[in-house]
């Protein structure tokens, strides 16, 4: 997730980074991905076997949620916990994430607005304080 220092960029369902660029060690690049997740990976929303974590990570969300004052908070609980499922749902297993060729997607901040349309992506890579950086490369 993101960082959250003094003003800085703060939690998100994306997470932005500059790495070493994996296909090119000489250059450094932008990398993003999906985040978003309080479970340690997607199975524990989608598998049963992993139930039983869900179930208490739900009470740990609403008991988060109770502590501050939230009004609701078993309600919201369940909502937070059903949006987390959706984006587990549509993330990519352990083993997609470790494919260096299926996540190596170079693209322009344009291309990625294009891509991935209905979330504005210049707004989140200015929030983030990386859109110069981004502007060069971007790698998923």
């Amino acid at each position: 997730m993101g960082r959250s220092r003094g003003g800085r960029f703060g939690a998100s369902f994306f997470s932005v980074w500059v790495d070493e660029d994996q296909k090119d060690p000489t250059r450094h690049a932008l990398y993003g991905s999906q985040s978003g997740l309080g479970l340690p990976d997607r199975d524990y929303y989608l598998k049963d076997a992993f139930k039983d974590k869900k179930e208490k990570y739900h009470g740990y969300v609403a008991r988060m949620l109770d502590m501050i004052g939230w009004p609701d908070a078993p309600k919201r609980a369940d909502e937070i916990v059903a949006l987390e499922t959706r984006i587990a749902d549509a993330s990519w297993t352990r083993a997609e994430r470790r494919d260096i060729d299926k996540t190596y997607n170079p693209l322009m901040p344009a291309e990625l607005e294009a891509y991935a349309p209905g979330f504005s992506w210049s707004t989140f890579l200015a929030a983030a304080q990386v859109a110069r950086l981004a502007a060069s490369s971007f790698r998923n």
